[in-house]
């Protein structure tokens, strides 16, 4: 049984081998390297090769000594066996024999712009003939694969000046008929394996410099070496491996630091003719020498110090080659420093400088070596000892040798070695001794006129003085701007900072204020109360954390605490921007403390929902989200994970629960903290207990949801100039810094814009938001005059009374965001009220709820809502003097805000300008065409001052003495679109940017005259029709049907409105109307082409006027009277009306800025028609 199993075994092994070598037979065939060679021609880019003469050619006929070979043997490159024996005068390695007649020999592509990647070769293929691979000075890319091992003849392997990477494959030593491996110039990394050589490896010359192997070079079993060129790693061979064949090793540049052994490599390498160390941080003296093998040595550009020791004669003979010099070697000097500490010296030193002594005893060359007097230059580099610019020394020689055969000797050797002795200047220079006593000699070639300038006398400096008198003047001029400027610079960079820092310690110093102005902050936790009721012992812990934060803050921002009481904080600070600073960072130190839990929460606890898992025995508590802190740490911090704890008051006046912040983070659970801020004077002698600037705070404090921020429009009147500083406030403080370098980097962007594009910075300042101005309900109807002092922050059309609450809310341009979370709605007491329409808050305006806020989101991602824009302005205001304005702004805006009244609430006010110009936003067109209608009627029939009606106001009739103007003229441009952003400007009012609004202003300021109200042709059919909808719904009214006839040729138009002109009577094409007063319109016989709508009753169609300023054909005139529907200011829904309103189509225009034609039309109420 045992035999049986026995032979089994070996009949499958020979079955094994026997299909082994028929794999390796079918492979290595004439046919498949030919295949091979074709795929080697399409991986390398062979369209780009510099010669490819024959490749691809399958039918070239290919002779060599009268034998027909395969085409591929005559390809470039490319050389095949010629004969499968060897006659003993041959060779296989040299002749090509010895092989398969047919099969590749050699591959010899080198400097032939091969483009690819190594690895496509297929090895395989070529590994049973193959001799020699040449394939350097390329473009091959890629790694060194393990199967190059599958060769059995591979003599030579040349791959240098490539781009191959990775690592030396191990498998290249199992090579056996390798000898030459050249791999140098190339990106190979690593350690070079041992095994390199092999156990049967005749490996003789190997060449890897260039490359980034790095760590030990172990050759021990490379017996064969003769030629190592190591030059250009980080490897650190092994001295003590015995290479006994070794006759070229060069290791320069590999980093190498120590001493040189006395007799180096003469056990180990008993051959060696040639070493090269250079460009390493070799140290010490040079070691004796007993060899005379050595014909060349390279030590240059190492840190060798000490003189040459005699026995280096026995390399002093002809044609040798020894390179010393760029070291510290001297003939002379004593006391050199330590050869460690010139290997970690990173500079270069002077020789004097590494010396501390000179014995001039001593010889100047060894007694085998002598100065010619033949002189040559001194080559140059950064790394020397001495400077050898311009300097010619003399040639070294043999002692006793001629001059004529002193170019035999290479021997290259620093001239401050023999201490510059017999070295003389280029033409035009001077040698210049710079020895320092009692240090080595040192000369230098110098200039003849700076050598007199350093050394000269007094007298030649007063000569020159005499001569150039002008320059001491300009240098005196010079110095002192210099000495200006740069003080001016110390004084904006550091001298502010020094007296900020100096009131700020007065103001710690001071504490609580005596008198002046001062900034009151009331801070109160939201659902404080239940807290303590439900769990007492955590809301301690919560109060101590709280009261920790608070005073920290408080103290890094110099304030005072006036009060506590229990949870509620009231501070006092001296400035303003102290105290919005103290609440920014309290906000954001509150929002990123981790705060206790009352029991632990489970891992499926997550944002907004509570875990209902059963075995859990202790209280389930309610979590909310706090805004503030969800974006608290975008600028880059980690927020730690932070346990949940609940909030318990969350007041119905409280805007409702919305999204997150941001999308896709975890909601943080924090302690909310609602702050409030108001500023006023304490008065000498008085007390601040009581003063009712701090019964404002507390009333401010009220009215801030838990985590918000608001203050009093005193307050903002204190730190608007500061939002800059503000916005660089985080949970370590305030960052002035930051602005001014910001600014510094501003103002050379700025001066350099002439050159470069300055660079942009998005805006970090602090967001200030208004929230509305509230008043009591019997104030709330009170109209005062204007001043143009103004009072503070708050809307320039009423002065503030002091009973008046105007609030701002403060944010870091980080977390603007969240102020969406709250909106506009505040927890007012109820006997506040809203002064007028003209005092909304920012969020009341349209469309401020969805675009972005600060820098924590990109305005391009917000998709913006379609809005009404609505200029309106005085004519010929800007020549009014300032007395006239100051009469009429009071009028304007009280007429403003009465018609803001009428619309339902849709309107806000977003800024006036200095000459009677007011800019509104709508949500609806119709809401913005009834304002407009009503502003040109209310300023018609208000009770101006006898100023105000002279010229241009003065009052105007028609030919019947029918009132046609009165007062001051409104020119009004009306313009719907989506805006292309909403942001606070610098009174915290909503503010509009884009095309819609630049239309809007274009349209007042170029196409409407006083008394107009000009919009596009659209805009005023929608509001038509929206007003028709309202009335056909309302059951109130009675409506009857009017047709409106459009007539789709305009010279028939322009004849109807030619004969109407002349004989008032009805024609083709033109609206029929009747002149009576009866409330229902009759309707005559219509052409069959009429468009009818449903318009109001006691609607009255009258004439189209001519278009004005035709580009193109133009459209069909218009003329439309509905009656707009207007709610009251209370909102009951008593429907109010202001009569018929005129459509007037004033044709096509084009504006300066805008692209494209607009059709303009006039819309005018049927009383001032």
């Amino acid at each position: 049984m045992q035999r049986a199993g026995i032979a089994h075994m070996l009949r499958q092994l020979f079955l094994f081998l026997l299909a082994l070598a028929t794999t390796a037979n079918e492979a290595c065939t004439a046919g498949g390297q030919q295949q091979a060679l074709v795929d080697v021609y399409k991986a390398w880019g062979g369209t780009k090769w510099h010669n490819s003469n024959g490749w691809l050619d399958n039918v070239l006929e290919c002779k060599l000594k009268g034998t027909q070979f395969p085409a591929h043997c005559c390809w470039h490159g490319i050389k095949c066996c010629l004969s499968s024996t060897c006659p003993e005068t041959e060779h296989p390695d040299v002749n090509r024999c010895g092989c398969e007649p047919g099969l590749v020999w050699e591959i010899n592509l080198d400097s032939n712009n091969l483009v690819g990647s190594f690895t496509s070769f297929d090895h395989r293929a070529f590994a049973c003939a193959l001799h020699k691979l040449k394939l350097s000075d390329n473009s091959l890319r890629g790694e060194i694969s393990q199967d190059i091992e599958v060769y059995n003849h591979l003599f030579s392997v040349e791959l240098q000046s490539n781009k191959l990477q990775g690592s030396l494959p191990e498998g290249i030593g199992r090579i056996p008929s390798l000898r030459h491996l050249h791999l140098s110039s190339n990106s190979l990394e690593g350690t070079v394996p041992p095994s390199i050589c092999g156990n049967t490896s005749r490996l003789s010359s190997l060449a890897i410099e260039d490359n980034n192997f790095s760590g030990p070079l172990d050759l021990s079993q490379c017996q064969k070496l003769v030629f190592l060129a190591a030059t250009g790693n980080r490897i650190l061979p092994n001295l003590k491996a015995d290479l006994p064949e070794l006759q070229s090793g060069f290791f320069g540049d590999n980093g190498l630091q120590g001493v040189l052994p006395n007799d180096i490599f003469a056990k180990v390498a008993p051959n060696l003719e040639q070493l090269g160390l250079s460009k390493n941080f070799i140290s010490g003296r040079l070691p004796e020498m007993s060899r005379y093998s050595l014909k060349r040595i390279l030590l240059d550009k190492n840190r060798l110090f000490g003189a040459i020791p005699d026995s280096w004669s026995r390399m002093a003979h002809p044609y040798t080659l020894v390179h010393l010099d760029t070291n510290y070697l001297s003939c002379c000097g004593i006391k050199p420093l330590s050869a460690q500490k010139l290997m970690e010296t990173n500079k270069t030193l002077r020789i004097d400088e590494v010396y501390g002594g000179v014995d001039y005893s001593a010889p100047l060359l060894p007694p085998f070596l002598e100065l010619s007097d033949q002189l040559e230059p001194v080559n140059v580099n950064g790394i020397q000892s001495f400077k050898a610019a311009g300097m010619r020394c003399p040639i070294l020689k043999l002692t006793g040798q001629d001059d004529s055969s002193a170019t035999s000797l290479d021997w290259s050797l620093d001239p401050s070695y023999y201490m510059f002795a017999k070295c003389e200047c280029e033409e035009g220079l001077r040698l210049v001794n710079l020895t320092k006593p009692g240090r080595i000699s040192y000369f230098e070639c110098q200039v003849p006129q700076l050598i007199k300038s350093s050394s000269g006398s007094e007298e030649d400096h007063s000569k020159w003085i005499e001569d150039y008198p002008w320059v001491v003047v300009v240098v005196v001029f010079v110095g002192c701007g210099l000495l200006v400027a740069l003080s001016f610079v110390l004084y904006l960079y550091k001298g502010k900072a020094l007296m900020r820092k100096l009131r700020n310690l007065k103001k710690r110093a001071h504490g609580l204020p005596k008198s002046g102005p001062f900034t009151v902050v009331v801070t109160d936790i939201q659902g404080w109360t239940a807290l303590c009721a439900e769990h007492p012992e955590l809301s301690m812990k919560v109060l101590s954390i709280h009261n920790s934060i608070l005073r920290k803050a408080q103290w890094m921002n110099f304030g005072s605490t006036h009060e506590t009481e229990g949870d509620s904080f009231t501070i006092v600070f001296y400035d303003a921007k102290d105290a919005a600073a103290f609440c920014l960072q309290a906000q954001q130190m509150l929002s990123m403390q981790q705060w206790p839990s009352p029991q632990p929460q489970p891992d499926l606890l997550t944002a907004g929902h509570v875990s209902t898992n059963e075995e859990s025995t202790g209280p389930v508590m309610k979590v909310y989200d706090n805004p503030l802190s969800k974006l608290s740490m975008i600028k880059g911090a980690s927020t730690p994970g932070v346990s949940k704890l609940a909030s318990y008051a969350r007041s119905s006046q409280m805007m409702p629960h919305q999204q997150n912040c941001e999308q896709g983070r975890p909601a943080c659970f924090n302690v909310q903290v609602r702050m409030g801020m108001a500023s006023g004077v304490l008065q000498p002698g008085r007390r601040l207990h009581g003063h009712p600037t701090i019964e404002k705070a507390k009333e401010v404090s009220d009215t801030a949801a838990g985590g918000q921020i608001l203050m009093d429009g005193s307050t903002y009147a204190g730190i608007k100039d500061d939002l800059g500083e503000l916005g660089t406030v985080d949970a370590e403080g305030l960052h002035p810094d930051q602005v001014r370098w910001k600014r510094v980097a501003t103002w050379s962007a700025w001066f350099l814009c002439w050159f470069l594009n300055p660079p942009g910075w998005e805006d970090e300042r602090a967001v200030t938001l208004d929230m509305g101005c509230y008043v009591k309900p019997e104030e709330q109807e009170v109209e005062v005059p204007h001043t143009s002092s103004g009072d503070g922050p708050s809307l320039r059309h009423l002065r503030p009374s002091p009973s008046d609450l105007h609030l701002f809310q403060i944010l870091t341009p980080f977390n603007a965001e969240c102020s969406k979370e709250w909106g506009g709605m505040l927890r007012m007491k109820n006997e506040l009220v809203l002064k007028d329409s003209l005092s909304k808050g920012y969020f009341d305006a349209p469309g401020t709820l969805t675009a972005p806020l600060g820098i924590s989101k990109n305005p391009a991602d917000a998709t913006l809502p379609t809005v009404t824009i609505v200029y309106a302005a005085v004519e010929h205001a800007r020549i009014l003097p300032t007395r006239d304005i100051k009469q009429v702004e009071p009028g304007l805006l009280t007429c403003a805000r009465k018609c803001l009244d009428l619309v339902d609430g849709d309107g806000y006010l977003c800024h006036v300008a200095d000459n009677l110009k007011l800019m509104l936003c709508f949500s609806k067109p119709e809401a913005a065409l009834a304002w407009s209608c009503g502003m040109q009627e209310c300023m018609m029939l208000r009770s101006w001052p006898r100023n105000a009606l002279k010229e241009p106001f003065r009052e105007m009739h028609d030919q019947h003495g029918n009132l046609i103007f009165r007062g001051p003229r409104l020119k009004i441009g009306i313009c719907e679109g989506r805006p292309d952003s909403i942001q606070p400007d610098h009174l915290g009012r909503a503010d509009y940017h884009g095309d819609c609004v630049n239309s809007a202003a274009r349209f007042m300021e170029g196409a409407a005259q006083g008394g107009m109200i000009v919009c596009e042709r659209d805009v005023a059919m929608r509001a038509a029709e929206a007003w028709s909808s309202m009335q056909s719904s309302s059951e109130a009214e009675q409506t009857t049907e009017t047709t409106l006839q459009v007539s789709r040729s305009w010279s028939a138009s322009q004849s109807a409105h030619s004969s109407h002109e002349q004989q008032q009577t009805p024609r083709d094409g033109q609206l029929q109307q009747d002149l009576s007063p009866s409330p229902a319109s009759a309707v005559l016989s219509s052409p069959p082409d009429e468009v009818k709508l449903k318009a109001p009753a006691f609607s009255r169609a009258s004439p189209c006027s001519e278009p004005l300023y035709l580009l193109q054909p133009p459209l069909p005139a218009v003329a439309c009277s509905p009656k707009p529907a207007l709610r009251d200011g209370n909102g009951s829904g008593n429907l109010q009306n202001l009569g018929s309103i005129h459509v007037f189509w004033l044709g096509m225009f084009r504006f300066k800025g805008i692209t494209h034609t607009k059709s303009m039309v006039h819309v005018l109420q049927d009383k001032l028609a």
